[in-house]
Order: structure tokens, then sequence, then C-alpha cells
């Protein structure tokens, strides 16, 4: 039988990633949640929407501007060009599973996979893990 993860103040229940830290990470989860609603946003649409976030509310353009390139740079999100010329924002599939692992323990996945479906996470990660070194 499975234990359950005593959940701490701090700490939720996911795996906690350094895309998700502090007021940088805040405003990232915020972005996240924005473009996975609906995708794509241009930067004044995003401004728009996650000035309704708690502690986000007084978020300044250039900031945004800086908090999109560097998540465009990192693979979370991709930028495009609208026929205006304008770039807009989607979510790319390192960001939802970002967001889920936020949300999810590997103990819960653990616990939850087929083995077949460990297999699978496994081989992945394994893939993922011989591209870095190389």
């Amino acid at each position: 039988m499975a234990r359950k993860r005593k959940e701490t103040k701090n700490h939720g229940k996911g795996t906690e990633l350094d895309v998700f830290k502090d007021r940088a990470g805040r405003a990232n989860l915020a972005i996240f949640e924005v473009l996975a609603k609906t995708s794509p946003q241009n930067i004044k649409q995003i401004l728009k929407q996650i000035s309704r976030y708690k502690g986000l509310e007084e978020t300044y353009f250039a900031s945004l501007t800086k908090r999109l390139r560097r998540l465009h740079e990192e693979g979370f999100i991709r930028e495009t060009k609208q026929a205006t010329g304008q770039k807009s924002y989607e979510l790319q599939m390192k960001a939802y599973l970002a967001m889920f692992l936020k949300e999810h323990s590997m103990q819960d996945i653990i616990d939850q996979a087929t083995d077949t479906q460990a297999a699978y996470i496994l081989l992945t990660l394994l893939d993922a893990a011989l591209q870095e070194k190389t």
C-alpha cells in the first residue's frame, strides 16, 4: 500500500522545478496557465490576463517581454508572427510537462503507472539524458 507524502506549507504535491521558483516562477506559472487556456496570444493579451493574478498586478510590459524571451530560449514557449507582424506566443510540450510535474509527484506517477507505461517513461528519460551528454 502506498504511503501518502506529507505536504508542507512551502512544498506542493509535485516536483519543485526551477521554472516555478521565486517571483519569476509565479510569473511563469501565470503565463503557462493563460496560454494553456487560449493560445496563441500576443504580449498585450498575456499582460492583461496575468495582471489579474495575485502579486502580478503591477507587471511591466518590459518585464513580461524579458520573461517571454527567456521562456522561449528555454524551450517552454514558441514565438510566432501574426499576419500583422506582431509576435504571439503559445506553449510547447515542455511547458505542459512542467505544469504536470508541478501537480504530481514522481511517487504518484510510479504508483499509478503500469509496467508498459513505466517502460515508456524510462525510455524517454534515458533518451533525454543521452541527448544532454552529446
